[in-house]
């Protein structure tokens, strides 16, 4: 990966690094560098994201959030949805959040030993950027946008 001078690179707690690997090469990013609990990957020469292998990782106590620029959210979530659809883990949320209703559904769910990435529809926000919002299996928060046409 590239140099670019000072930035922010997110680290994000996983308690499994192969599927974390693959989840977020779903969102175009590729594995720059691995070592013993430790992934370092890269989708452009300013994008990176760090992963690191926590044994007692706990979603509901030790998530993070990044948030990802990209040129065409709208492809993304296609691609996304369609892929997450395919290997059977998608859970489709409403953009606005989930309702309590929800939430206990998809708790009970997970509890019971599937596997589920959460998908929030993609929307046009009152701040003016179109997105959407992923949280994979270990909770982490990634929300894709760019500025909106209008």
């Amino acid at each position: 990966m590239a140099s670019t001078g000072e930035r922010a690179v997110p680290i994000l707690t996983v308690g499994d690094l192969d599927e974390a690997v693959g989840f977020y090469a779903l969102l175009g990013f590729r594995v720059e560098s691995r070592y013993d609990g430790y992934v370092i990957m890269g989708r452009t020469p300013t994008t990176e994201l760090h992963l690191s292998w926590f044994p007692d990782h706990d979603p509901h106590l030790t998530a993070g959030s990044i948030y990802l620029r990209t040129t065409d959210p709208q492809a993304l979530y296609d691609s996304l949805r369609a892929e997450l659809t395919r290997q059977g883990v998608l859970y489709p949320a409403p953009a606005s959040g989930l309702t309590p209703e929800l939430t206990a559904e998809l708790r009970a769910r997970v509890a019971s030993g599937e596997r589920l990435v959460r998908l929030h529809e993609i929307e046009d926000k009152p701040w003016g950027m179109r997105e959407f919002t992923v949280i994979d299996t270990a909770g982490n928060a990634v929300r894709v946008g760019q500025v909106s046409a209008g």
